[in-house]
């Protein structure tokens, strides 16, 4: 079975896209199967790996994660199988280069936040069963092409919500690593949104299930009722101002063992390469070679606690 992380803060701008991207090549580099689904509307991870050209290709042909959410508010549209699945895109968008065969992408697009709204709106049968299945398409759709057992890891890069999308990643998701600016506004949220996820949001899909009276039979196999907190990733620090190193402080002071002992600074270079669609162990500058370390030992750390 694969292991599956959200990565998700609700809280925008804290390095989601860069921690999910890094970590996914990060995996395929251990030669591990990884699936990327961005789930987040914004699509910045679906541009990065695909490329501009590639991803309107996918959106015109109504290949990306959207089509999932869509299945339930829309009955002419049916739950998509493997073609929403863009096999190595890296290459694809990289012609000459053949790195990460092993990673694929399930890219997002700007309508998904439309499709948000329709989805809260919708309402299928009793109330209980409706809000029941509208929070597990994700799980749905895993199961239905096999995804489980295709990967080793399954990634969802979230929102800066917790809407329905951001809770469909959850219901299917093993773990979720929260990565947070060290700053007063970006760490206060941090105790708030764990009991959002681990027993708001949780609790709410369990009791929603025996409500509906949901047949062990009939739950998707791809869905995990519990969710654990695999870390805070401290992430895009600032070494060199006093409020971020309080912060860290008072961070690991009241976390301990939930921070990870490495953080990501705050790099010249690194929104380059990822703008250029590489990971910065596959671009090179001598700003980005310093940064190379970093992420590697964000990733291991990180890797040690969810195997």
């Amino acid at each position: 079975m694969a292991i599956k992380i959200s990565v998700i803060n609700f809280k925008g701008g804290v390095g989601k896209t860069t921690l999910s991207f890094h970590l996914a090549t990060y995996l395929a580099n251990l030669g591990k199967k990884v699936l990327v689904v961005d789930v987040d509307h914004q699509s910045s991870l679906s541009i990065v790996m695909l490329g501009d050209k590639l991803w309107e290709e996918t959106i015109k042909n109504r290949q990306t994660c959207n089509t999932i959410f869509e299945s339930f508010c829309n009955a002419e549209v049916s739950m998509p199988d493997q073609d929403i699945i863009f096999k190595n895109p890296l290459h694809a968008h990289h012609r000459h280069s053949n790195l990460y065969p092993t990673l694929d992408l399930v890219p997002a697009q700007f309508e998904l936040d439309d499709t948000e709204i329709e989805l809260a709106a919708t309402t299928s049968g009793n109330p209980f069963r409706s809000e029941w299945q509208k929070r597990t398409l994700l799980a749905k759709w895993l199961d239905s092409v096999n995804a489980d057992n295709d990967y080793d890891f399954i990634l969802f890069d979230c929102p800066p919500a917790t809407k329905f999308v951001s809770q469909n990643a959850l219901a299917a998701s093993n773990y979720f690593l929260i990565p947070v600016i060290p700053d007063v506004m970006s760490s206060r949220g941090v105790t708030h949104f764990k009991h959002l996820v681990t027993q708001k949001i949780d609790d709410k899909l369990e009791s929603l299930r025996i409500g509906a009276n949901i047949s062990e039979a009939n739950v998707p196999k791809s869905y995990v009722p519990k969710t654990k907190m695999a870390a805070i990733v401290p992430s895009m620090a600032r070494s060199n101002i006093n409020l971020h190193t309080e912060q860290l402080y008072a961070l690991r002071q009241k976390w301990g063992n939930d921070m990870l002992e490495n953080v990501i600074e705050l790099r010249i270079g690194v929104s380059e390469a990822t703008a250029s669609g590489w990971p910065v162990w596959n671009f090179s500058t001598q700003n980005i070679d310093a940064a190379k370390p970093m992420f590697k030992k964000v990733c291991d750390e990180i890797y040690l606690r969810i195997i």
